[in-house]
């Protein structure tokens, strides 16, 4: 295979840069039995648990000594993350000791946001949150409650939404991690969630932009896929076991550092390339025949209910794609266009894999589409090496929900943040915030509660939901720290850090088996036992407080007795293991695939106590033989023309048209504003913890000399263009606003495009929010947020 010049130009100078990272491993191992030579002397335990910091929910193992957090380690009896920890993970226990950490409830004294407060016990701030829901639901408008809920799945979710049920409020918004794919799986497949990965198994992994070792729902899944404990390390990539590795991205990121192959695309053009993709291996009859006529509609030409001949997948793809046109979109080369399908064919199981970086943008639901399609065409769907369903680990459901008429009143009442689009929920918490923002009189949330949620510092439209938290009467915030929302409630009742505190905590969506890590208390609470309470006690409590059906629905005395409550329904499923060894896993696989399984324990409470000592519990098998994991369409078929989508381009009346507008879809600069911004996230700062965990801050990307000051990157063809130089401060400028930022000239960067991480401040607390200058575009059909599609440009600051 041969490169255009184009593309030797920008992957030549970014190779540099591979090298340093490689040289920095990204993830700690840690062996079955570690004996640190750093040893100090005192009252010495190790405990299992389970890190919260991110959605990757990796175990983890304490060292405490004398009753503090001294370490954090990887726990090697977790089957996902086998050991291994990220940065962030290791340096939660500068999080647990920050001196900016609250540790006690507050009640605001004073204006709001003026920073004035007193504190008040956990007690005090229960009661005060009661008497004001018991008041609310007295009034008649139960509804007028909101929850903002930042990523918690399991219980916590569960007990979240089970309140607002109980209570009678449909507002609970969930500001997590809303990347699209779940919409794709859902007019493909009918099945409404999101995709899970087998990428240990997996000859191919072909990543369309996915941050699979920075920012993805777990970092760690793919480190171990691609040279965890179970490869040969320290050797030759070549001698290593595992997949072959492609990522495709607009930029030379830290996960195309570490691909085998990067292939450079321009932003917006994913769709494009897929479908191109698609045509090689269509025209090379490469694809999975016997699966596509067993399991998928739409592949060939079809007539409708009128007698109307309709084109066919097939027929579209050959007609719209063929590899010199895709070539002209996307700037890859036609060569390597035929060397990425053959690749496919070659290294089965295939598996193409996307996120957000294909959905958040103006045609992103058509390009999630494309790319799926890559996976149905190799039959690589339900397989091992494929993409899959992964079941949810078999908890006990929480006692039923007992609602009165006050409940059932409210809970028909048309949500807060209702959204008009056809698929999707798109973001949610935006839609919220201009309900509540609007000019029309009084607001309809009359409480607002945000749990780990900061949407003054993450959401695109900051000005939107300042001038939302002014118009709420009554906001309370869960947050361990003073963040910019936190600032602006009335009452804060601090929750436990996740080293304080019990929870479960499922694996991500992302990993192939159910896992049910658990999280309990490594350490007493860092005030005392009586200063702090965790959130998820604090609900419970707040459920008994306001009494009636709300209790009934939530008749635990604390989150350690849900949680075993839960785990009984694991005891009684005749299936998985509580975390064990490498060989105990495998031996537990091997028995249930030949359909074997043998009770481990005689009495339920011997199965918890071995649970919380090893970490969780997990079934490493998974059927591959159920059609009912394919698709559960009314056909029970595979829709690679969905008709429900088509129905919806129908009925918008714009003229587009299935996968043929997938070409169209990217904009184009303007002269005022002549760069394309491209916003990431880098796995240390997505979650904005970095002042928490100052450490994070020397961790390289592909920089290992760019550090603590917020930076931009620019290509050297650019930037010498632009009269600009490495190093410079410059400011970022959109039509929304403006920030400052460090210029990095980086060989790895695009020309014509602006790379900007998010995540990152200045001392001080000025802001260098990429997101904060995203125009109003956004995808029309799923209304997520579109990241690439805004233009800004650079001057001297």
């Amino acid at each position: 295979m041969t490169q255009s010049r184009r593309e030797f130009l920008w992957s030549a100078g970014a190779v540099g840069a591979a090298w340093a990272l490689v040289r920095n491993g990204g993830v700690q191992w840690s062996a079955s039995e570690a004996n640190e030579p750093e040893w100090m002397p005192g009252t010495e335990a190790r405990t299992n648990s389970t890190c919260l910091l991110c959605p990757s929910r990796c175990g983890i193992r304490g060292r405490v000594v004398d009753g503090n957090l001294v370490q954090i380690a990887g726990n090697p009896l977790h089957p996902m993350s086998q050991g291994g920890l990220c940065p962030r993970g290791i340096a939660g226990v500068q999080m647990l000791y920050h001196p900016n950490r609250l540790t006690t409830p507050l009640v605001r004294d004073g204006a709001r946001g003026a920073g004035h407060w007193k504190a008040i016990t956990p007690e005090g701030a229960v009661a005060l949150l009661g008497q004001r829901l018991q008041a609310l639901r007295a009034s008649g408008r139960p509804e007028a409650l909101a929850v903002l809920a930042g990523y918690c799945a399991g219980s916590m979710e569960d007990v979240w939404r089970r309140f607002m049920q109980a209570y009678g409020s449909p507002n609970y918004i969930a500001d997590d991690y809303n990347d699209g794919t779940d919409v794709v799986m859902d007019l493909m497949h009918g099945i409404p969630r999101r995709p899970a990965y087998d990428l240990e198994h997996a000859g191919l992994v072909l990543s369309f932009g996915t941050p699979l070792f920075e920012a993805w729902w777990s970092p760690l899944q793919a480190y171990v896929a691609f040279g965890g404990p179970g490869h040969s390390r320290g050797e030759g990539r070549s001698q290593r076991l595992g997949p072959r590795f492609v990522q495709i991205d607009t930029r030379f990121s830290r996960t195309a550092a570490r691909a085998h192959e990067w292939v450079g695309i321009t932003p917006g053009t994913y769709g494009t390339l897929a479908l191109g993709i698609a045509y090689v291996l269509i025209k090379e009859q490469l694809i999975d025949v016997t699966f596509i006529a067993e399991h998928v509609d739409g592949f060939e030409d079809w007539r409708d209910k009128g007698g109307d001949l309709q084109e066919g997948f097939r027929s579209l793809v050959l007609r719209h794609y063929r590899s010199e046109e895709v070539s002209a979109v996307t700037g890859v080369s036609v060569e390597r266009i035929v060397s990425l399908a053959k690749s496919m064919a070659e290294h089965r199981p295939a598996v193409a894999v996307f996120g957000a970086e294909v959905l958040a943008d103006s045609g992103g639901l058509f390009a999630g589409l494309a790319v799926q399609s890559l996976n149905v065409l190799m039959g690589n769907i339900n397989r091992v090496g494929g993409l899959l369903f992964s079941d949810r680990a078999p908890v006990e459901p929480l006692v039923t929900a007992s609602l009165d008429q006050p409940a059932r009143a409210g809970l028909d009442v048309r949500p807060v943040a209702a959204t008009t689009a056809p698929f999707g929920g798109g973001d949610p918490a935006l839609k919220l915030a201009q309900a509540v923002a609007g000019e029309g009189g009084t607001s309809p949330v009359d409480v607002l509660l945000m749990y780990y949620a900061n949407p003054l510092a993450s959401s695109t439209h900051p000005e939107v939901w300042s001038k939302a938290l002014s118009h709420v009467p009554f906001v309370v915030s869960f947050s361990p720290f003073l963040d910019e929302s936190a600032r602006h409630a009335d009452l804060i009742l601090p929750d436990l850090l996740p080293y304080e505190r019990w929870q479960d905590a499922p694996a991500p969506s992302s990993y192939p088996f159910p896992v049910w890590g658990i999280a309990q208390p490594l350490v007493e609470p860092r005030g005392g036992k009586k200063s702090g309470m965790a959130t998820g006690d604090a609900l419970l409590a707040l459920a008994q407080r306001i009494g009636g059906t709300v209790a009934k629905s939530l008749p635990y005395t604390s989150m350690e007795e849900l949680l075993k409550s839960r785990a009984r329904g694991l005891y009684a499923s005749g299936r998985g293991m509580v975390l064990g060894s490498a060989f105990e896993r495998g031996h537990s696989r091997q028995m249930e695939e030949r359909g074997w399984w043998l009770p481990q324990y005689p009495e339920f409470d011997s199965f918890w106590s071995d649970l919380v000592d090893n970490g969780g519990w997990a079934d490493l098998f998974h059927d591959v033989t159920d059609p009912a994991r394919l698709a559960l369409t009314p056909s029970g078929r595979i829709q690679l023309m969905p008709v429900r989508l088509r129905d919806a381009l129908a009925a918008e009346g714009k003229g587009r048209t299935l996968y043929q507008s997938t070409k169209s879809a990217t904009t184009t600069a303007g002269t005022q504003f002549p760069l394309r911004l491209i916003p990431y996230r880098v796995s240390t700062l997505a979650s904005g913890t970095l002042a928490l965990e100052p450490w994070l801050a020397e961790q390289p990307t592909v920089f290992p000399d760019t550090h603590w000051v917020p930076w931009v990157e620019l290509s050297p063809k650019t930037a010498q263009q632009m009269g600009l130089h490495d190093g410079v401060a410059v400011w970022v400028i959109s039509s929304r606003g403006r920030y400052r930022a460090r210029l990095k000239v980086f060989p790895g960067a695009a020309p014509q495009n602006v790379n900007a991480p998010y995540g990152l401040a200045y001392p001080d607390g000025e802001s260098a929010n990429p997101l904060h200058l995203l125009d109003e575009a956004a995808e029309p059909l799923t209304s997520v947020s579109a990241w690439y599609s805004t233009f800004v440009r650079l001057e001297r600051a």
